[in-house]
């Protein structure tokens, strides 16, 4: 019996122990990764927030958003971040008066694991400006890289979609995924799409609700 009883006060012992270190292991994770990333607080603008994002680098699907919609389906306790040497290279181009392309992390605390999601900002007001950052970047083979894509975005703002950022790549636990962020927000986190860059229209809300 006292067994028994010994067993029973145990195992309360041990649950309750690893629901009170979860969220402990989380924050020495977050902090650690921080550190190890010169990474420090920022406050994104408004309309970075309020725009539209596509979610894989070379030939995207979908248009997501807005930006903050997608922060409040992660859940936990999130937070922008910024690398120092990015925050210097931002304050610098806004001193001159230049609108550049910058990274940040944002950061989602959960009870069981940390992610990161990293976004590039994207201040251009035409398709066509984005595609001319990334000629100046790849030369010659920008029209096989990202012609379509240009096109396929164009159609998007046509459309009333403001596309300020992209979702670069993401981060669990300290480790790159090589997933694309299109396929994991959809599928993990159930964020849909809001507009079809391949076929140039919204998604049907009768057939999204099925």
């Amino acid at each position: 019996m006292m067994l028994k009883r010994w067993c029973f006060v145990a195992s309360v012992f041990i649950a309750a122990s690893l629901v009170t270190t979860a969220p402990v292991f989380s924050a020495e994770s977050f902090r650690a990764f921080r550190q190890k990333n010169g990474l420090q607080a920022h406050v994104p603008p408004e309309w970075f927030l309020r725009g539209h994002f596509i979610a894989r680098e070379k030939n995207p699907g979908y248009a997501f958003g807005p930006v903050q919609d997608f922060v409040r389906a992660l859940g936990g306790t999130t937070a922008w971040l910024i690398e120092d040497m990015e925050s210097e290279r931002l304050d610098a181009a806004s001193a001159a008066g230049k609108k550049i392309e910058y990274s940040l992390f944002l950061e989602a605390v959960l009870p069981d694991r940390t992610e990161y999601w990293v976004f590039v900002v994207l201040p251009y007001e035409s398709a066509q400006a984005w595609y001319d950052a990334r000629r100046a970047y790849h030369g010659g083979k920008a029209e096989e890289y990202y012609g379509k894509t240009r096109s396929e975005l164009e159609r998007a703002l046509r459309q009333g979609l403001s596309i300020k950022a992209e979702l670069r790549f993401w981060i669990e636990n300290g480790e790159t995924s090589l997933q694309a962020p299109e396929t994991v927000i959809m599928s993990r986190y159930k964020f849909q799409p809001v507009f079809d860059l391949g076929t140039g229209r919204r998604p049907d809300p009768a057939a999204k609700s099925k």
